[in-house]
């Protein structure tokens, strides 16, 4: 793979090392942006293919306005739809996750469609004028598996995710994530700042040894960030073998079996793979965690994620897994604290904007790629009130 190197990333920042102004994190107007122009044109994780094991096996997801259905057809296809009814935009199916045998059948006047979103049946159709079914089926979302993941797209076009994560491939293979199970419930963290000082603090390495002292205890100076492009980065530490201060470092480097279907190279390996905007995978020898980051609106942001794994029964890998669970939660939690005191620092008249490392040079992608996404964030005053989105529009069209 080839990585890029900080020059080269700073670079196409025109060589300041600032990151983006203060005024994008404290800005509705961008938020509403963002929103609409970056995460609903954009692949969202939405799930993996082991829950929807069956026929008629559905869950859903909210982006903004937008309400997303996915469910897996009578001809084991997995589709996305607008959680929508033709009929008075009523939500189709009212719960999170769930089964259908059948039909989709709408909770408000009983409208029902096919699990592959066919219109089936409308009660009372005499009382109607002539309809033709064939054009009110559910609207289709753009859906996509990759590895077993399931990814959606509201809008826009651009590459496939198999696309974007063409040079991770060869890695993420080795893990047979496809045929992994939940080994845990979903969850969600919520913060009240902006979503991109969740997503800054997670793409830099720089902070792990002051931050995360018992994480850096596990992998030390091993642990690297690298950049292959402005959406898509890498990072990984090396588990050490050695004494660590930390018992619960040391039990699950102790438990962790040896005996493993990963080559030697990614049996004491922890990676990280994300991509724009918010989507993080990371790959453990004992089970991997994915999760993404996204807005749920001004000044409030969400991270949700779910852990899975091959089936194992090992006493061994048992208990591996539950230290793995126990030292990913204290990361987070720091990580909660550390993004509240960042995000309450970014509100104050003193910050200017950040100054970054070549060790912060993900976090700098990160930026280099929202830039581009959203012209006006490389503004370093914020458009008079009302005029953010036509400004970025006239910038849009003068590039």
């Amino acid at each position: 793979m080839n990585f890029k190197s900080p020059e080269s990333v700073y670079a196409q920042a025109k060589n300041t090392r600032q990151g983006l102004p203060a005024w994008t994190y404290n800005n509705a107007e961008l938020t509403d942006l963002e929103i609409n122009s970056v995460f609903l044109q954009s692949w969202l994780w939405a799930g993996h293919i082991s829950e929807l094991a069956e026929a008629g096996d559905y869950q859903c997801m909210e982006m903004a306005n937008e309400r997303a259905l996915i469910i897996r057809g009578e001809d084991g296809v997995v589709r996305a739809f607008h959680n929508v009814c033709n009929h008075r935009a009523s939500r189709v199916v009212p719960d999170d996750k769930g089964h259908c045998r059948n039909a989709l059948v709408c909770p408000f006047h009983g409208w029902s469609y096919h699990l592959d979103g066919r219109l089936k049946n409308i009660p009372r159709a005499e009382t109607f004028p002539a309809i033709d079914k064939s054009t009110l089926g559910l609207k289709p979302i753009e859906c996509e598996l990759w590895h077993g993941m399931i990814f959606i797209r509201f809008f826009g076009s651009g590459p496939s995710i198999a696309e974007t994560f063409k040079e991770a491939e060869a890695e993420i293979s080795l893990y047979k994530i496809e045929d992994m199970q939940p080994i845990n419930e979903p969850w969600t963290m919520k913060f009240n700042c902006d979503w991109k000082s969740i997503v800054d603090i997670d793409s830099e390495g720089y902070h792990v040894p002051m931050g995360h002292k018992d994480y850096y205890d596990l992998v030390g100076r091993s642990y690297k960030d690298q950049v292959l492009n402005d959406q898509v980065s890498r990072s990984y530490g090396d588990i050490d073998a050695g004494k660590h201060k930390s018992q619960l470092n040391q039990d699950y480097v102790n438990t962790l079996p040896k005996e493993s279907y990963l080559p030697p190279s990614h049996q004491r390996q922890w990676i990280y793979w994300s991509t724009f905007p918010g989507f993080v995978i990371t790959l453990f020898p004992d089970q991997i965690e994915i999760y993404h980051s996204y807005p749920i609106g001004f000044q409030k942001s969400a991270m949700a994620g779910r852990s899975y794994a091959l089936a194992d029964e090992r006493p061994k890998m048992k208990s591996a897994r539950e230290f793995n669970r126990q030292i990913n939660i204290m990361v987070g939690e720091e990580d909660m604290q550390l993004v509240k005191w960042s995000a309450e620092g970014m509100r104050s008249s003193a910050f200017n904007g950040a100054i970054m490392s070549d060790l912060e040079m993900g976090t700098c992608a990160f930026h280099n790629q929202l830039r581009r996404s959203i012209p006006v964030t490389s503004l370093d005053v914020a458009p008079s009130i009302g005029t953010l989105a036509q400004t970025n529009q006239q910038m849009v069209e003068a590039e």
